[in-house]
C-alpha cells in the first residue's frame, strides 16, 4: 500500500484508536485487552471499540481464548475455613469412639443440615457406619475411616487451593479434576466461562506506526465555547469517512405473508373475480349444513372444528331455505337419497369459529342464484389441528367459485393452474379427491423444493346438486379452496409454517418479494 494511503488511514483514526495502537506497540506488539486498557488509561469497552476499527483497517489482529475459571461458593469458603462436615465429624468420632449421632455432632460442633450432610458423606466415603450396640444405634468409625484420619484427600486439597484465589480449570492438575466435579456437584465450587482477548500488531500496523502516530485532542463539532475561547486553534477536527457504511435502516413494510395475499388478490381481480368477505364466527348451518355436510359428520367433532359457548345461538336464514336444506339431508334431491337422518335445526344454530371460507361463498350464492357469478374470499379460518411444520390452528384460506351455464371440471383446472403459475409455482399436479359437497373433486399439490416433497395446497370440485338445488341454483358451480398459509410457505421459501408468526426481525427486515 502506498505511503499516502497509510497516512490517510492514520489521519482517520480517533484519539482512542491511536491510544490503543500505541499501547500495543509499547507492550511489545501483543497484549491482552486488560493490559492495553491500563496502559492507554481507558476502560475495556473503549479498547474493544477501538480494536474493532483497528482490525477493520488491518492495523491489528485479535485472538480470543475461551476458558473456565473455578472459585469457591460462600458455602465452600466456610468449609475451607472450618473443614468439610464429614471431616469434622470423623475427627470427633475418632476421639470419642462409637456413640449416638447426637453426641458425635455436639463434639464436632455441627448443627442442623450440616449433621445430615456429614452423615451422608461419611457413609458415602466409607469412613463410618451404623451399628446396633446394647439396643442403641451408634455411629462407628470404619477401618477406612481410621486410615483417613491422618490423610488429606483431593477434595480437601482443592478446597484449600481455591480458598487463596480463583484458578483456571485447565491449570488444575489431573489428579484433582475428579475432586473438582464432586465439589461442583456439592455446590461448593462454581465454574464460569471467560474469554481472554489479545490484540497483536500486524505488519501493516507496524508500517503505520513507523510513519508516526500523534495523540492530538479531537473534536467532532465546533461548539460556541471553542469559537469564543479560541481553543479551536489547538484542537483537531475529527476526519469523517464519507464512504463508511452507515447503520442499516429498516423502514416499516407489509408483512411477507400479507404481500403474498395482496399478490393473490391482484391475480384474481385481474382474472375477473370479485372479492367478498367472511365471518370469523359462523353458524353450523352455513359452515356445514348448507354445504351438504351431514350433522353427524366427523368434521363437526372437536378434533376438527372449534365450538363457541358465546353466543349460545346464531340466527338462521329464511325458514323456507332451512327446510329445503333439511329435505336434501333427510331425503335427497335430484335423484339422491340424502343422508337418511332426522335434521336438527338446533344443531344448525350452534356457533363455530369459521373452519372454511366456503361458508362465505355459499352464503353469497344463496343471494345470487343467477349466473354469471365469479367471486373469491381470502380470510382466516380456525381448526383444531395438531401444530407442526405444515399445520396451524389458525391460517388463511383463499376460496373461489365460478357459476356459468357451460362450465366443466376442465375449466376449473385451468383457473387453478393459471393462479399457481402467476404465483411462481409452475410444478402443480392434480389428483382425485373427496369432499362432501363437491363431485367430482380434486386436490392439488405443488412441489416444495426445500423439503423435496409435494405439499397439498388446495381442494376443488363442482358443487353437488344436493348443495345447489336448496339454494335455488340450477347451473354448474366450480369451487376451490386454497390452504393459503401453506402456499405462502412455499412462495416465501421457508420450511416451517410456524416461521410466518415467530417475529424473526432479521428475516422480516431482509426478505424481498421476488
Amino acid at each position: 500500500m502506498k505511503t499516502l494511503d497509510i497516512r490517510t488511514i492514520i489521519d482517520g483514526l480517533t484519539l482512542h484508536e491511536r491510544k490503543v495502537l500505541l499501547s500495543i506497540q509499547q507492550l511489545d506488539g501483543k497484549a491482552g485487552v486488560t493490559d492495553i486498557a491500563q496502559r492507554a488509561g481507558v476502560d475495556q469497552a473503549t479498547v474493544m471499540r477501538a480494536a474493532l476499527a483497528l482490525t477493520q483497517h488491518g492495523l491489528a489482529g485479535m485472538r480470543e481464548e475461551k476458558f473456565s475459571r473455578a472459585g469457591l461458593t460462600q458455602e465452600g469458603l466456610e468449609y475451607a475455613r472450618e473443614g468439610l462436615p464429614e471431616r469434622r465429624m470423623l475427627v470427633a468420632l475418632a476421639s470419642c469412639g462409637p456413640e449416638l449421632v447426637y453426641e458425635v455432632a455436639v463434639r464436632a460442633a455441627l448443627k442442623g443440615k450440616l449433621v445430615q450432610i456429614a452423615l451422608a458423606w461419611l457413609t458415602r466415603k466409607g469412613w463410618a457406619e451404623f451399628q446396633k450396640r446394647q439396643g442403641k444405634t451408634v455411629l462407628t468409625i470404619t477401618e477406612q475411616g481410621g486410615t483417613a484420619i491422618s490423610q488429606k484427600f483431593a477434595d480437601e486439597a482443592l478446597l484449600e487451593r481455591l480458598a487463596s484465589r480463583v484458578h483456571r480449570v485447565d491449570e488444575i492438575s489431573a489428579d484433582l479434576r475428579g475432586a473438582l466435579n464432586t465439589l461442583v456437584e456439592r455446590k461448593l465450587v462454581k465454574t464460569e466461562e471467560e474469554a481472554r482477548r489479545e490484540l497483536k500488531l500486524t505488519e501493516f500496523g507496524n508500517q503505520a506506526l513507523a510513519l508516526g502516530v500523534e495523540l492530538v485532542e479531537e473534536v467532532s463539532e465546533l461548539t460556541h465555547e471553542l469559537l469564543v475561547s479560541g481553543r479551536w486553534r489547538g484542537v483537531r477536527l475529527r476526519r469523517y469517512d464519507v464512504v463508511a457504511p452507515g447503520a442499516p435502516v429498516h423502514p416499516g413494510k407489509v408483512h411477507p405473508q400479507q404481500q403474498i395475499i395482496d399478490e393473490l388478490r391482484e391475480i384474481l381481480l385481474e382474472m375477473g373475480f370479485v372479492e367478498i368477505g367472511s365471518n370469523f364466527v359462523e353458524s353450523e348451518f352455513w359452515n356445514f349444513d348448507a354445504l351438504f355436510q351431514a350433522q353427524d359428520h366427523p368434521a363437526r367433532e372437536i378434533h376438527d372444528s372449534l365450538s363457541l359457548s358465546k353466543p349460545e345461538r346464531t340466527k338462521l336464514p329464511s325458514l323456507a331455505l332451512v327446510r329445503r336444506v333439511a329435505a336434501a339431508h333427510e331425503r335427497g334431491v335430484a335423484g339422491s337419497k340424502g343422508w337418511g337422518y332426522k335434521f336438527n335445526v338446533d344443531v344448525s344454530r350452534r356457533p363455530v369459529l369459521c373452519s372454511q371460507t366456503t361458508a362465505a361463498t355459499v352464503r353469497y350464492l344463496a343471494s345470487h342464484p343467477e349466473p354469471p357469478v365469479k367471486v373469491f374470499c381470502i380470510d382466516r379460518v380456525y381448526r383444531h389441528e395438531k401444530i407442526d411444520y405444515k399445520h396451524l390452528a389458525e391460517f388463511y384460506q383463499a376460496e373461489g367459485i365460478v357459476m356459468d351455464p357451460k362450465l366443466t371440471l376442465r375449466d376449473m383446472l385451468g383457473y387453478l393452474k393459471q393462479v399457481m403459475v402467476k404465483l411462481g409455482l409452475p410444478k402443480v399436479r392434480f389428483r382425485p379427491g373427496y369432499f362432501p359437497y363437491t363431485e367430482p373433486s380434486v386436490e392439488a399439490d405443488v412441489y416444495f423444493p426445500e423439503k423435496g416433497e409435494w405439499l397439498e395446497v388446495l381442494g376443488a370440485g363442482m358443487f353437488r346438486p344436493e348443495l345447489l338445488r336448496p339454494l335455488g341454483i340450477r347451473y354448474p358451480v366450480l369451487a376451490w379452496g386454497i390452504g393459503f398459509s401453506r402456499l405462502a410457505m412455499i412462495r416465501l421459501g421457508i420450511e416451517d409454517i410456524r416461521d410466518l408468526f415467530n417475529n424473526d426481525l432479521e428475516w422480516l427486515h431482509t426478505w424481498r418479494m421476488v
